[in-house]
């Protein structure tokens, strides 16, 4: 991966136009019927294709509809680096590696549990990094946003089986 990743991106875009034979206008107005803005032409298009400017998330998802391919295509050889269904940092520490992995573990996170997720590999990663927090204050809150996660289900369960009088 030597080359910029937007670089690679344009490449795939060129390359999908060419197989499918069509103009660079054919390609605007397909995008502009999967969602583009009317200002999606084929002068803007063409900047795109010219690598004078990177397309956005949008336009990538427009272009993909517009040249008949998965957005994943369009990515080329980078399309390793976004295809993970979880986020997951390129490395962790070994604190942060075990909070993913017991988070993991949980399965489908719902509510508030997302944000205290958050907050526990956040404090994780400072556990790793020793970012000027005292390790056992750091600890001590990492344990917290767990258990508020593991307790929230815990009532979670008790109020689904408190049914009333029988």
């Amino acid at each position: 991966m030597s080359e910029p990743i937007s670089a690679g991106i344009t490449a795939e875009i060129v390359a999908a136009r060419r197989v499918q034979g069509t103009t660079r206008e054919e390609v605007a107005a397909a995008a502009r019927a999967a969602g583009a803005p009317a200002s999606f032409t084929a002068p803007a298009y063409r900047n795109v294709e010219t690598g004078k400017r990177a397309p956005s998330v949008d336009e990538l998802v427009w272009l993909a509809a517009a040249l008949e391919v998965p957005v994943r295509q369009l990515l080329g050889e980078h399309r390793g680096l976004f295809g993970a269904d979880v986020a997951t940092p390129p490395s962790c520490g070994p604190v942060e590696s075990a909070t993913r992995e017991a988070v993991r573990q949980l399965g489908d996170l719902d509510g508030r549990e997302h944000p205290l997720a958050e907050a526990s590999y956040a404090l994780a990663r400072k556990l790793d990094e020793d970012a000027g927090m005292a390790t056992a204050a750091v600890s001590k809150e990492l344990r917290a946003a767990l258990a508020d996660i593991w307790e929230g289900r815990v009532a979670d369960d008790d109020e689904d089986e408190d049914l009333g009088p029988s």
